[in-house]
């Protein structure tokens, strides 16, 4: 019987021996690398020029609701693979083995269906962000033009040669960048009794967006649909967007045609306002310095929106 007992004590120690190096293999970094806490730094810091006007407020209230981030690990100097870590809102941390890396973070994380899809990411210098689109037209130098939709909140920051050092504590923090940018407008607009929507299409923006430094792909543009609210009681049409922001070569004009709905569809296009809004690199209002007369005819209130009612030349009037 004593036999028995001593046998059952001899297993129930091996099996202890078993499960603490089981746990050793399980986590690695116990053993043989650093737990490294990764903080996420929520004051947004970009270096803007001082003409163009930067919605501050508006990007650090976003990026506080982010669910999650994304952080990619790229090994310099280790023979192990790209690893990718997802952080609960703007903290945690992260396993590293002792090393040297490239360390790439960012967020999108805001809505239950994320509107931006990521490409080249084994690259963190070509890592990029897009949104959905479509494309229109291919001209003979490669140049490609797209419709896309409106992308959702982006941060993002690379940290470059990040040296994580054998058996010391290493807090990681970063500053994430926007790299969609705040835009809003607001027309001029009479004769809104008769409108029931009303949407803006601008032309002539970035189709995608650089992770690594917030660079563009200048072969490509995008046309953007804008929906507007109307504000009857000041004969206003309204309307703010996320955008990765103006392509900024003079021969991509940056058109905008403005929609109105009641029944049929009229689309009035505005003046070229290019080089206001190419200015707006990173943000800022739209000013549009036109006013719009919407022409009912002598029925008035028998108003039908079909094109033969809208008196083409009376249409835009410029203030």
């Amino acid at each position: 019987m004593r036999f028995r007992h001593y046998i059952l004590l001899i297993v129930a120690a091996a099996m202890t021996l078993v499960s603490c190096e089981r746990k050793d293999l399980l986590e690695p970094g116990h053993r043989h690398g650093n737990r490294i806490p990764f903080n996420i730094d929520i004051d947004i810091d970009v270096e803007v020029d001082p003409e163009i006007y930067f919605d501050s407020l508006f990007y650090s209230t976003t990026i506080k609701n982010t669910r999650s981030v994304t952080v990619i690990t790229y090994p310099l100097d280790l023979d192990v693979p790209i690893e990718t870590h997802v952080l609960d809102s703007l903290g945690g941390d992260i396993w590293l083995l002792p090393g040297n890396y490239h360390i790439l973070a960012y967020t999108s994380d805001f809505y239950d269906l994320d509107g931006i899809f990521y490409y080249n990411m084994k690259d963190p210098f070509k890592a990029e962000a897009k949104t959905n689109q479509t494309l229109k037209t291919k001209d003979d130098n490669g140049v490609k033009s797209y419709d896309i939709s409106e992308p959702d909140p982006l941060f993002a920051k690379l940290m470059e040669n990040v040296e994580i050092k054998k058996g010391r504590d290493t807090t990681l923090k970063t500053t994430l960048n926007p790299l969609s940018y705040r835009y809003w407008f607001e027309v001029n607009v009479e004769g809104l009794d008769y409108i029931t929507e009303a949407y803006l299409k601008i032309d002539g923006l970035y189709s995608s967006v650089s992770l690594a430094d917030g660079e563009h792909n200048p072969d490509e543009y995008a046309s953007q649909k804008v929906p507007a609210t109307i504000h009857k009681d000041e004969n206003k049409i309204k309307g703010e967007f996320l955008s990765f922001g103006p392509h900024q070569d003079d021969q991509v004009k940056n058109s905008m045609v403005l929609t109105f709905i009641n029944g049929r569809t009229i689309s009035v296009q505005l003046d070229d306002i290019s080089p206001e809004i190419k200015r707006l690199v990173k943000g800022g209002e739209i000013i549009i310095t036109q006013k719009i007369v919407i022409n009912v005819g002598d029925d008035g209130s028998g108003f039908t929106p079909e094109v033969e009612d809208w008196e083409e030349e009376n249409v835009v009037i410029p203030i």
